[in-house]
């Protein structure tokens, strides 16, 4: 029973990170983890206005340094070896996101179509 939860769960998370690539649960962990960090990164960016850390203090989220992954081609197909289109992500300008936040309160982390279990 509980090797079918574990399952059931890497199932989950491969949909969420991964809906097309590996479906191996060591590939599927990398992805959650490296997507964890990627939703870290965007936090500490969107909420850098709200911190008051500074305007001119914007520094370069690690996911970008460390991979081939660059601002100017986050949205772009190809142009580096990994692209955060391919991956289903992509960066928004700040400004993008006040009229989403404003909207009310929507749960935005409830998974499409149903709930963790």
């Amino acid at each position: 029973v509980r090797k079918e939860k574990l399952g059931d769960r890497i199932t989950a998370l491969q949909q969420l990170v991964s809906p097309f690539g590996k479906t191996d649960t060591a590939s599927v962990l990398h992805e959650t983890i490296e997507y964890i960090k990627f939703l870290h990164d965007q936090a500490g960016v969107l909420s850098a206005p709200y911190l008051k850390r500074g305007h001119h203090q914007h520094q370069v989220p690690q996911y970008l340094k460390s991979s081939s992954v660059s601002p100017d081609k986050s949205c772009k197909d190809g142009g580096g070896e990994v692209s955060l289109k391919g991956r289903g992500l992509c960066l928004v300008p700040i400004s993008s996101t006040f009229a989403v936040a404003s909207d009310g309160p929507v749960d935005f982390w409830t998974p499409f179509g149903g709930q963790f279990r």
